[in-house]
């Protein structure tokens, strides 16, 4: 299978619609200054990631840089996609925002998840795994 698979980069626009249909993803945030890392509930709204938050996940008073990644590879194709997204998170204090995103947004993961934060998408990368016989030559 090792010369089978192949991979290419997704745009922007591919990286954030498959992260739309993701379940669930992962927060990278800065704790006690080490990378922590979180299994978080997300809708992407907006061209932002907005989460679903407990207490563990602490953030600066000011903006913080954050990261977060979703995936889906099969553990026995290999075939899949993994989309990265790095940029600034805050937390959501509006009252019609909180409404708004309450509803949109799933609690699947135990625990309480009474915080919400938004991601501003300043840097987006993508990648896919594919059988190279999915690939079109146009040559």
């Amino acid at each position: 299978m090792d010369g089978q698979l192949r991979s290419r980069d997704l745009t922007t626009v591919e990286a954030l619609k498959l992260l739309s249909g993701a379940r669930f993803g992962r927060v990278v945030f800065a704790r006690y200054a080490l990378p922590t890392i979180r299994p978080v509930n997300h809708i992407v709204a907006d061209d932002t990631i907005v989460i679903n938050a407990n207490a563990g996940i602490t953030l600066s008073v000011t903006r913080q840089v954050v990261a977060f990644e979703a995936d889906t590879i099969d553990h026995d194709s290999m075939l899949g996609w993994c989309v990265i997204v790095t940029g600034t998170a805050e937390e959501i204090n509006d009252p019609q925002e909180i409404g708004r995103f309450q509803r949109l947004l799933a609690a699947d993961l135990p625990g309480p998840r009474n915080r919400l934060i938004r991601i501003h998408t300043e840097i987006v990368t993508g990648i896919e795994y594919l059988n190279a016989a999915s690939i079109h030559d146009p040559a």
